[in-house]
């Protein structure tokens, strides 16, 4: 028996020393004492970096700091160290649909640890700003989830600013984490992120002990960290795959909008079983006009540069998903091809094709797109294109997915419609293109059998 509380000492009371050892931080990063609410937050540079690398890594010390709450009451990051207590902090705002959508995990997250774990939100900048460009894009990226549930912000100017947003949006949600704010310069945000939505869970000793780039995203499990920190277990239950889903288009695969604006096709994954289903998205082209770029949304708002995602879709659930095309000036055509693929069952795979064409600001194209048609589409032979209003087409052009001119042919002033022999081309898709005098008037996706 002696031996046996011999070795637990050994070891259990070493692990234990070390979960409430005395924080030993790297100096403050600032703040200091309460922000006036016409302090004018500071200058914030674009990231369109890879979250996973900025901020601190696991095994880093993290650095002290005091920010506030709505009602001035402060938080010291040395303060809630030194009681013993572990902290899990995790950033956030009102326009990131991710932190959102994780609320419900935050508030798990606290009615299960109580008191053994310090869990509070830091408020950054805003993620995604009505008409303000996203410093995570480098453009507007309002986001479809903002736009349809009227959660439309712009970035603040002042530290008041930021105060209502975070008042509006505590308002709205039943978040039992305590908030507080980051300072008007983003003091936190710049050296704990960049990022919308990362978390850090810190030990007593001021160590990083898990970070995730999204908080609770898989394969990341907040449940199974802060068991494996605290010496707990029952809560950490890996998530069991079998389940499979379908992907359907809400509305066209061809979105039309003027240009210099963001274009977006909708869709969701839908899993009707009883099982878990892990979801492999992988852009396979992404063809875009110069000035363009295209990016996926799905559990997340990826950068543009990101091709390949996977995902947890629960069991019985739907998941909106939102294809985005940033435009730049003048009349073109964007084009991507994405495959969503179950992880555990290849025959379950779905590929579309997404297709975003801006139209002259005079509304020509617009006009006429009720009154011009391609027929039959999908064809195997032939088409026709019609009918043509008079002097109003002069050209009609079939481009390949990539962008090239594959065949030509003049309209007459007084031409209604014209036939077309595709025969000779290879199945697949192109565009077929009425012009006047160099114009794009009009695109229509076709479909070669």
């Amino acid at each position: 028996m002696k031996k046996s509380l011999f070795y637990f000492c050994l070891f259990g009371c070493a692990a234990i020393s070390s979960l409430f050892a005395q924080p030993i931080l790297k100096p403050s990063i600032g703040i200091g004492s309460l922000p006036s609410d016409n302090d004018t937050i500071c200058y914030t540079p674009f990231y369109l970096g890879d979250f996973d690398v900025s901020g601190l890594q696991v095994g880093d010390t993290a650095s002290d700091f005091t920010l506030y709450d709505l009602a001035g009451n402060s938080i010291n990051l040395f303060q809630e160290l030194n009681s013993g207590i572990p902290v899990l902090m995790i950033a956030g705002s009102y326009t990131c649909p991710v932190f959102r959508s994780q609320i419900a995990s935050i508030n798990n997250v606290v009615n299960i640890y109580g008191n053994q774990l310090k869990v509070f939100v830091v408020y950054t900048v805003e993620a995604h700003p009505d008409i303000d460009t996203s410093v995570y894009f480098g453009h507007v990226n309002t986001t479809s989830q903002n736009i349809n549930s009227g959660i439309l912000y712009r970035q603040p100017i002042t530290y008041g600013d930021r105060k209502q947003v975070l008042t509006d949006m505590l308002a709205a949600n039943n978040l039992l984490a305590p908030v507080y704010i980051d300072g008007p310069c983003n003091n936190w945000w710049s050296f704990f992120g960049p990022a919308p939505n990362n978390s850090y869970l810190i030990d007593t000793t001021g160590i990083v002990f898990s970070k995730h780039e999204w908080y609770d995203k898989y394969p990341e499990d907040i449940l199974c960290d802060i068991d494996s920190l605290l010496g707990t277990n029952g809560n950490c239950i890996p998530p069991a795959f079998g389940g499979t889903f379908t992907f359907n288009v809400l509305g066209a695969d061809t979105v039309y909008g003027a240009e210099d604006a963001v274009l977006t096709v909708n869709g969701e994954f839908v899993n009707n079983t009883n099982m878990a289903t892990l979801v492999g998205v992988k852009r396979m082209q992404n063809n875009m006009p110069p000035g363009w770029t295209s990016s996926l949304c799905i559990d997340v708002c990826y950068s543009s540069t990101t091709d390949t995602v996977t995902f947890v879709l629960p069991p019985n659930s739907t998941q909106p998903f939102h294809y985005y095309f940033f435009t730049d000036i003048g009349i073109d055509t964007g084009h991507a091809k994405v495959r969503f693929r179950n992880i555990d069952n290849p025959n379950n795979v779905f590929i579309e094709h997404f297709f975003g064409i801006t139209e002259p600001a005079n509304g020509i194209y617009h006009n006429n797109l009720k009154k011009l048609a391609v027929f039959p589409n999908p064809t195997e032979d032939f088409f026709t294109i019609g009918p043509f209003i008079a002097n109003d087409f002069s050209e009609m052009r079939i481009l390949d997915i990539v962008g090239r001119i594959i065949k030509t042919a003049k309209v007459a002033p007084n031409e209604q419609n014209i036939m077309v022999d595709v025969k000779e081309l290879n199945a697949g898709i192109y565009f077929v293109m009425a012009m006047r005098e160099g114009q794009v008037l009009q695109v229509i996706k076709l479909v070669k059998n």
